[in-house]
This record gives structure tokens, C-alpha cells and sequence, in this order.
């Protein structure tokens, strides 16, 4: 266990968190389309609609000309007119014939935005098309779909990815998702240690695997803490702390599962408490520690792949380094990755001394 005492990764776990918290606090969110209004249009009905954006550069002389289109499926469609009014404003008038209605399947409408400096950016179901009961055959003003200049271009600017219903709170991925990689590494390097234990004998090794998992508690709440404020603000708005607590352990298979987990591994911390004999208590536990770190992999890898989950990359969705992550975000997530395992482990090397001092003096 020597290495767990040697300084340079210590220092790198402090560089590399620096980095990141302050890269959290000063890049700023990308471009995005907040909201359209109204978001329901008539058929044979000429509308106009505010866009509303967020970060965007209209009237920046590097955004040159900026475009929108609303799309169904993969048909875009040119508004009658468009223009921009501020940096983060555009107005544009719409309308579709009741003839055309049956085509838009789903009978709604993406608004699509695009320039040089600011790239593509959408908002989807922006708005919803209410078909006619009746049609009127007199009516020929008929939509017709354009072939967009760019259907796809990426923005000139150091951001983080704006995505709808995370917005602001994207930068949580740097603090709550890393503290579930450190936990995992930390009941990791437990499980080695009561293994080697077991192989071995030696005191060290047990109370490797014991600190091991205090430690890994620990980030597991901070984990649980930040993924709870993180819904809150996220898929829960507006709802009682109560009711959000009651929500993801109901609804949320990846939180109920994690918890379950985290009190098998306070079973282990009571159960080590429950022993007086030190050579038993050590080996007893060595065993129960392989089986709860086997328990801990189903419940938070392999139980919520088996169902739904709001989770990104469980029950269908699309996992979170597909959907979220672009380059910017990337350049500091996985240093916040790094970053918190190491500081685990530089906490681990202390409750160590720590353990081997009380030891010492009861001696």
C-alpha cells in the first residue's frame, strides 16, 4: 500500500479538480431555442411566432445569415418571413393548409435555427398543429418543403452543449456522475483488499478494505445528494422535496437500486461492529465484502439496463456520453472523472493513517 502515500498523484487530483470547478463556473452554455410562441397554430391560419433563444449571436457580425425553418419528420419548411430583432429574439410568420394536415405525422413542428457563428441548434415540438375538422378544397396555398442551405452546423464557440431540460444544470455531470466512478473504484479497491485478506492474512489488507468502503460511502452519498437536487431542478419542477424523494425511489429504478446497494454496504459497517474478535470480524467480513461488492454491480450496472429509467443510457435511453457529452464538455468530464477517483483515494490514504494511529496507541 505504499503508493497510496506517494504525493504526485495528490497533486494531480488538486490540478486536475481546479481545473474543472472553475471550468464549471466560467464556460458558458451553448445556443438553444427556449421557447416559441404560441405554441399552437390552426390550419389555413397565418401565424407569428416569437422565437425566443438562449446565448445566441443574431446580430453578431460573425453569426452572417441567420436562418430558420420549421421541420416535420425529415421535411423542412421556409416561414413566410423571418427576422431577427435582438441578439436572442427572431420573429418569423407562419401557416399550414388544412390539405397538407394529414402529412404531418406527428402533427407537430420543430423550430430550426441556424448560423455561422452560433451552428445549429433546435427545439423540438416547438409547436403543435391543430388540424381542421372540415376542409376547405377552395384553399391552394399549399406548403411546399425546402432543401435547407445547412442542415447541420456546428457553432464556433467554447460552450457547453445546450440541452433541453438540463439547460444550466449540465454542469452537474462534472460533480455527480464522477462521484459514482470514485465510489465503484474505491468498493473496488475494497474488494482487492479483503480478497488479498483472505489470501493472505495480513491486518493491512483489511483495513484497506474497510476504510475502503467509509470512503466510498461517503462519495456515494454526495453522489445520491447531488442526483436528488439535480431531479429537482430537472424532471421535478415545482415538486415537493418529499414527493421528489418518493418519486425516484417509485419511478426511478437507478436510485432505488443504488440505495439498496449503499445499505448493503452499511450492513457491512454494522456487521464489522457487531464482531469483537478481530481475526474473525476480519475474515467474516472479507466474505461478506466480495458478496455485497457482486450485489453492488447488479443493482447500479446491470438491474437498471433491465428496465426503464429516467437515467440516461438505461431502459432505451440513449446513454448519457452519446446524448450529452461534446468535445467542451468531454475536455472536463473525464478530468472530473480522474480528478474525484484520485481525491478518493488521497481520503483513503488518510482514514488509513488515521486507523493505523488508533491502533498504535490502543497498543
Amino acid at each position: 500500500m505504499s503508493w497510496l502515500y506517494s504525493k504526485w498523484w495528490k497533486w494531480l487530483s488538486v490540478i486536475l479538480l481546479t481545473y474543472v470547478v472553475a471550468g464549471s463556473f466560467f464556460v458558458k452554455l451553448g445556443p438553444g431555442i427556449t421557447s416559441v410562441s404560441p405554441i399552437a397554430m390552426y390550419t389555413d391560419s397565418v401565424y407569428t411566432f416569437q422565437i425566443t433563444c438562449y446565448h445566441s449571436h443574431f446580430t453578431d457580425a460573425k453569426a452572417g445569415k441567420v436562418q430558420l425553418w420549421f421541420k416535420n419528420r425529415a421535411n423542412y419548411y421556409a416561414p413566410l418571413s423571418f427576422k431577427t430583432t435582438s441578439n436572442e429574439t427572431a420573429e418569423a410568420t407562419f401557416a399550414v393548409s388544412a390539405l397538407q394536415q394529414d402529412s404531418f405525422k406527428p402533427a407537430s413542428l420543430d423550430a430550426v435555427i441556424n448560423d455561422e457563428l452560433d451552428g445549429t441548434f433546435a427545439l423540438r415540438d416547438a409547436i403543435t398543429l391543430v388540424k381542421a375538422t372540415a376542409v376547405d378544397s377552395s384553399n391552394t396555398a399549399l406548403l411546399i418543403s425546402t432543401e435547407p442551405e445547412v442542415k447541420h452546423n456546428k457553432h464556433q464557440l467554447v460552450c457547453y452543449p445546450y440541452r433541453e431540460i438540463l439547460y444550466e444544470t449540465i454542469r452537474n455531470t462534472f460533480f455527480h456522475v464522477p462521484m459514482w466512478f470514485a465510489m465503484t473504484m474505491l468498493l473496488f479497491a475494497s474488494l482487492v483488499g479483503s480478497i488479498m485478506y483472505l489470501v493472505k492474512g495480513e491486518e493491512r489488507q483489511d483495513t484497506l478494505a474497510h476504510q475502503a468502503v467509509v470512503v466510498a460511502l461517503l462519495f456515494g452519498v454526495c453522489g445520491y445528494l447531488t442526483g436528488l437536487i439535480w431531479s429537482k431542478y430537472t424532471w421535478y419542477i415545482g415538486v415537493s422535496w418529499s414527493d421528489v424523494v418518493r418519486k425516484l425511489l417509485l419511478e426511478d429504478i437507478k436510485m432505488a437500486a443504488a440505495l439498496v446497494a449503499m445499505f448493503f454496504y452499511l450492513a457491512y459497517l454494522i456487521l464489522r461492529s457487531s464482531i469483537e474478535d478481530e481475526a474473525k470480524r476480519a475474515k467474516v467480513s472479507a466474505v461478506y465484502n466480495v458478496f455485497a461488492f457482486v450485489i453492488f454491480i447488479l443493482c447500479v450496472f446491470v438491474l437498471p439496463r433491465l428496465t426503464d429509467s429516467m437515467h440516461p443510457g438505461n431502459g432505451g435511453n440513449p446513454a448519457f456520453s452519446k446524448y450529452d457529452l461534446d468535445s467542451t464538455l468531454r475536455a472536463f468530464f473525464y478530468p472530473a472523472v480522474i480528478g474525484w477517483i484520485l481525491l478518493g483515494f488521497w481520503i483513503l490514504s488518510v482514514c488509513i493513517r488515521l486507523q493505523f494511529i488508533q491502533q498504535k496507541r490502543e497498543v
